[in-house]
């Protein structure tokens, strides 16, 4: 069966009111905005599904051949051998294959992972990367939602993720990305406390905070979250904390 992970957005529990399509302009970048993607699927996950490794990260400046992974050949076709990655320096990360990444690591006595970024089609389907493999800024930070390959798929023994739709599930400086530094319009309750958006570390934070998929009901887990967002109150207003916390109930009161 094809590898298109369209059966699987609705487990992405996506939370953001805004499609892809809302312009972006980066810093030195002022010409009119335009829509990133056709597909008007929705960005920023709202809760960890037990398939996502939340990664935070600093980019390297070296692309390295990774090939399709587990991704359906007839998706990629003759392109396969020409799919690269990005290094990434690992910071932080926790959800699924952590615990299996951190260990990778220390025997290699490194922080480089392998991150291959990924495209959609017009129906929001798993599609060809069509720009730079050098996809991050390099030396920047960012915050990444991935799937961890099988071992037998990793790069010269490196752990190798796949960012599947790269633009909406990536908090990162680069040309085709939503980052910290990006300039946004169109978003309403953002930035009103003049605090600018979140840094990646942050949203990381924030994740770390939410409750996974499949707990939402959870009181003890709601309660965590309350208390981790009176601790951080600006979290509410900064982008991307706005939009990522809008599905909980989150009584300012409480």
């Amino acid at each position: 069966m094809p590898y298109r992970f369209d059966s699987l957005l609705d487990g992405f529990a996506l939370t953001a009111t805004i499609a892809i399509s809302v312009g972006i302009l980066h810093e030195g970048e002022r010409a009119a905005t335009s829509s990133l993607v056709p597909c008007t699927m929705e960005i920023f996950p709202g809760a960890r599904d037990s398939l996502t490794t939340t990664l935070l990260g600093r980019a390297g400046r070296e692309t390295i051949a990774a090939g399709a992974g587990v991704v359906d050949r007839w998706i990629v076709g003759r392109f396969g051998p020409s799919i690269h990655g990005q290094i990434v320096l690992v910071d932080s990360i926790l959800g699924a294959g952590a615990d299996l990444t951190r260990r990778a690591l220390d025997a290699r006595q490194s922080t480089e992972v392998l991150i291959v970024p990924w495209g959609n089609n017009p129906g929001c389907g798993v599609d060809l990367w069509h720009h730079s493999a050098l996809w991050i800024s390099p030396d920047s930070s960012g915050l990444f939602s991935v799937r961890l390959r099988p071992e037998s798929l990793w790069v010269s023994g490196r752990p190798t993720f796949d960012a599947f739709f790269a633009v909406n599930y990536s908090y990162a400086d680069g040309p085709h990305t939503v980052g910290p530094h990006t300039v946004i319009r169109g978003l309403t309750e953002a930035n009103v406390d003049g605090k600018g958006s979140l840094t990646p570390a942050e949203v990381f934070s924030l994740y770390s905070a939410l409750p996974a998929v499949g707990h939402e009901s959870d009181s003890s887990a709601i309660e965590r979250l309350r208390a981790w967002v009176r601790a951080h109150p600006s979290v509410r207003t900064r982008y991307p904390g706005n939009l990522i916390l809008q599905r909980w109930p989150l009584d300012p009161r409480r």
